[in-house]
């Protein structure tokens, strides 16, 4: 008989390997929807500061949403097409240039173009990164890892505008978004570093 933390091949269910491997995802991911929350209380201070109505204020929250649902439908195909591995790696890139360029907008037309960009990366980094979760734990250990990321991916949405004003009161709306930057520079590190998130030898193309 197998024991409690063994699937039926003798391997452990939750493997060092998966466990990085999930921290990486979860870093990745949190970012993504941290930030369509995050930005809500700051939308005072940022049409103060760029003289903007508030009309044009809730794009950046709302364009932010539209462009990662955009992105979405097209992540299996760009998975196929590319790789788990290089897609995964390149969209977390593309959120964080898109990070830093909404930290460093000086008007609200370039925050809200940057939040464009920060969105299409967004977009795949959950679903992509899913993905080669799933894949690499396989159907017997899968159940335990996604109740392990989706705890830290659930709260998100809750913990989004605590953060937010605590950064706001303490510095600037500005570190809304450079927060993303260290963060989302560890996952692109961990991921680079160990040649993953969850490489498989079929996915390089």
């Amino acid at each position: 008989m197998n024991g409690h933390n063994e699937p039926a091949g003798g391997q452990p269910l939750l493997t060092r390997e998966i466990l990085t491997l999930a921290a990486v995802v979860v870093l990745g991911g949190i970012m993504t929807i941290l930030d369509a929350t995050i930005v809500n209380v700051a939308r005072p201070t940022r049409g103060r500061d760029f003289r903007s109505s508030m009309s044009t204020i809730q794009w950046v929250p709302t364009i932010y949403l539209l462009a990662c649902a955009s992105v979405i439908p097209a992540s299996g195909w760009a998975t196929e097409r590319f790789g788990a591995r290089r897609v995964w790696i390149t969209s977390l890139a593309v959120f964080l240039a898109g990070s830093l360029g909404c930290a460093l907008s000086g008007s609200a037309a370039e925050l809200i173009g940057f939040r464009v960009l920060q969105g299409l990366g967004g977009g795949m980094i959950m679903p992509v990164g899913q993905a080669i979760l799933a894949r690499a734990a396989g159907p017997q250990r899968m159940g335990r890892v996604m109740s392990i990321i989706g705890v830290p991916l659930l709260l998100g949405p809750v913990v989004g505008p605590v953060i937010g004003g605590a950064l706001v009161s303490a510095a600037s709306w500005r570190w809304i978004f450079f927060v993303n930057v260290p963060v989302g520079a560890i996952a692109l590190a961990l991921a680079v570093r160990r040649r993953s998130p969850g490489r498989q030898p079929q996915e390089e193309g």
